[in-house]
Formats: C-alpha cells, sequence, structure tokens
C-alpha cells in the first residue's frame, strides 16, 4: 500500500483528496477552546486540512507514512505562513509511539483507518488511546464494508464501536461519504475512566 501511496503522490494523483474541510471537523471544533487544543490529523497527506485549519489559528500535527506527502506539507505550510502551528511527521499511524507528540484533544482520520490490516489497526488503537486526552475527541471517517481487489475493506458502526470500546466510547455517527463510496462519520470520546458506560445516538 506504501509505494502505491508513494507512486500516487509523485505522480500527482488526487482523487481522494478534498476540496473544502469537511463540516464534520468545522462543526466539532465548535466545542473546543483554540489556545488548548492540539488537533491531530492521521494520514495527512499533503496537508491540506491541517493548513485550512492552521489558517484559521488552530495548532495542528499531521502524520503521514510517504516522506514526499510530509514534504510537500512542510512547504505548503511554509508558503501559508502556518509553520508555527503546524508540525508534520513521517510516520506509520499504527506506530504513534515511535512519535514524539504532545496530549491531543481531537484526533481525526479521514480515511486511512479503514484500509489498515488487523495488526495495525490494534497499533492504531493503542496508540490513540495513549495520546488522546480523557474527555477528548476521536472523530473517525471510515468506509462502510466493501470488496476493494481481492479484500474486503471498511466497518459497520457495531464493529468500529467494539474495536473502541476498550478506551472510546462512541457518542453518535452519521452517514456522510464525500467519495463515491458510502462511508459513515463516527464521534468517539476518549473514556475517563474503564468502566464508563456508552451513549449512541
Amino acid at each position: 500500500m506504501k509505494f502505491l501511496y508513494s507512486l500516487a503522490f509523485l505522480l500527482g494523483a488526487d482523487n481522494w483528496k478534498l476540496e473544502q474541510l469537511p463540516v464534520e471537523i468545522t462543526q466539532t471544533l465548535k466545542d473546543f477552546d483554540k489556545a488548548n487544543t492540539n488537533i491531530l490529523d492521521l494520514g495527512c497527506g499533503e496537508g491540506r486540512e491541517c493548513i485550512a485549519l492552521a489558517a484559521d489559528g488552530w495548532d495542528v500535527i499531521g502524520v503521514d507514512f510517504i516522506p514526499l506527502a510530509i514534504r510537500r506539507a512542510n512547504n505548503a505550510a511554509r508558503k501559508a505562513q502556518v509553520l508555527d502551528r503546524t508540525a508534520f511527521y513521517t510516520g506509520d499511524v499504527s506506530r504513534l509511539d515511535l512519535l514524539d507528540l504532545p496530549p491531543i484533544q481531537l484526533a481525526y482520520d479521514i480515511g486511512c483507518f479503514h484500509l489498515l490490516d488487523s495488526e495495525q489497526v490494534e497499533g492504531f488503537i493503542s496508540g490513540l488511546s495513549d495520546i488522546v486526552v480523557p474527555g477528548g475527541i476521536f472523530l473517525l471517517n471510515a468506509f462502510t464494508p466493501r470488496q476493494q481487489g481481492k479484500k474486503m475493506v471498511g466497518y459497520d458502526p457495531e464493529a468500529v464501536e467494539a474495536l473502541f470500546s476498550e478506551t472510546f466510547v462512541m457518542e453518535r455517527m452519521t452517514e456522510h461519504s464525500y467519495w463515491r463510496f458510502p462511508a459513515n462519520w463516527y464521534w468517539l470520546r476518549r473514556r475517563k475512566r474503564l468502566n464508563e458506560g456508552r451513549k449512541i445516538e
């Protein structure tokens, strides 16, 4: 998968890129304070969303495993004059423990998690659980189950809830995709204690 994405960035493919910030992110941020919030973009690519948020005054960190994408993200941040509000890391989203990341109040993933294998999923959730502060939000956009080549990708709501249930509470979900494949948005709140009850709307 890394080779394919490296080639896609090299050739300038952009069919997965969004034209503007998802409303799910902008609406969620209304409940946060810019002065006390670190935002994490998991699978940030060339940093479009990070830079748009930084231009609006937010402190944003982006992680992606493609070095070319991270170089372009840093260049774009420099041109947009938001280097002081952005930090980009070349890294594996399933090994966040290897990165020196600060406590995170809001993390989001727009289409990365649903492509991970089972071992990567375990590492992704473990790393995310360690850095998102109690009461913090993880906003996940994931495809619903579908066939992609020879394998199935995507998750139904029950699977997402089960995977994250040890450390996150699913508060709500909506059906909304920015691409041609069906997808859901999930609002997962970091548990403050292990026996915290769940709430689903």
